[in-house]
């Protein structure tokens, strides 16, 4: 009754929004911990990631208006808090879209040559129209995207499973638990479309926790999956962009094109949620919104060049953890002043709050000292 097409298309929005390029990372940072401790702190942090969206989902269906993450603070919180949180969610959101624009670039320029700043603006070019034309093209696009993104990725995990050494699948060394924080922070962080998840689901509001609690054990999974092929098949060998760990030219090539995918639906995605924030929070004027959700990003990537990783890091250690603080006196605060029923009620009250802020400030942490080596 659930697996229906409305299911599934809000179960791909979520897979399409959190599986992106922090999933080339997440073999690398395993094999040096550990891969043991590594799954260890992917159930922690996807367990906490879950709540978080359950959480932003209650916060949405007590709320009548349709607002974004930023809009939804402004409400409960106030002015203040809301041009806060707007600059958090800016500068999570660009710094991402800034490492997938370079990431692309890169991408193509090793599948076919060329120069890795003008793929980044062939891709800039192609997508922007796809963003600017609103949720019904973008709807579409992803659920088309995101099932063949894991396709491509369970194609891949295949090919290196006969090849996986249970050698390199040990160790586990507790006091290393926080290395992998930063990466998997900004790995499986979603949250920022359960607002479009909403929209999406406008007629079938009550399968949206179903939706949020699959497509998050969906992206755990497939997190578990990939690290368990690349661990398992190159140990202490796998690249720090996983997919380049391939010495065949044949599965060379079929790594970079599933890495393409896992680039460009979240790209689609987060400039979606980003527009739509300007849009429906700020009541910006067309063509603003779009300029402002893409075209700033992609000049930055293009006269900055900045590093891949580093963006990551800035997007997900930083400015993930940083939202952390401000959603939970944003849930606290829905509850009380929300205007509208909603269809479920994350259990044990404000309790796992807690544990969201610790996962912030762990977050932070653990960012600044990989920063600082």
């Amino acid at each position: 009754m659930l697996r229906d097409k409305d299911f599934w298309r809000g179960v791909a929005a979520i897979v399409g929004t959190v599986v992106g390029a922090g999933i080339l990372a997440i073999p690398h940072v395993f094999a040096k911990v550990g891969f043991l401790t590594g799954v260890l702190s992917l159930i922690v942090i996807g367990a906490l990631s879950l709540l978080v969206l359950l959480y932003m989902g209650e916060v949405a269906l007590r709320t009548k208006e349709t607002l974004q993450v930023v809009g939804l603070v402004g409400k409960y919180l106030g002015k203040k808090a809301k041009t806060l949180m707007l600059c958090f969610q800016v500068i999570g959101i660009y710094g991402a879209l800034i490492a997938y624009l370079i990431g692309i670039g890169t991408t193509i320029e090793a599948l076919i040559g060329g120069n890795s700043l003008i793929w980044s603006t062939v891709f800039f070019t192609i997508t922007f129209p796809i963003i600017y034309m609103g949720i019904k093209v973008v709807e579409k696009t992803e659920f088309f995207l995101s099932y063949l993104k894991i396709l491509l990725i369970l194609l891949l995990c295949s090919l290196l499973i006969p090849r996986v050494n249970l050698n390199n699948l040990s160790g586990l060394d507790p006091s290393k638990i926080l290395l992998p924080y930063g990466v998997l922070i900004f790995a499986c962080t979603g949250y920022s479309v359960i607002p479009n998840l909403e929209r999406m689901l406008e007629k079938r509001k009550e399968i949206m926790k179903d939706v949020m609690i699959y497509g998050m054990l969906i992206c755990i999974f497939i997190y578990f999956l990939f690290a368990l092929a690349f661990v398992g098949a190159f140990g202490q060998e796998v690249a720090e962009i996983a997919t380049q760990s391939f010495k065949e030219p044949n599965l060379s090539t079929f790594s970079l094109i599933t890495t393409l995918f896992l680039l460009t639906t979240p790209y689609i995605i987060l400039a979606w949620v980003l527009k739509d924030t300007f849009i429906f929070d700020y009541n910006l004027p067309k063509p603003i919104p779009i300029l402002l959700a893409c075209l700033v990003p992609f000049l930055i990537m293009f006269f900055a060049n900045p590093g891949f990783t580093r963006m990551l890091e800035i997007s997900g250690g930083y400015a993930g953890s940083l939202t952390y603080f401000i959603f939970c006196f944003l849930v606290k605060a829905a509850r009380k002043k929300g205007d509208d029923k909603p269809n479920f009620v994350v259990p044990w009250g404000d309790k796992p709050l807690y544990f969201i802020i610790i996962l912030g400030i762990l977050g932070i942490i653990c960012t600044t000292l990989e920063i600082l080596g």
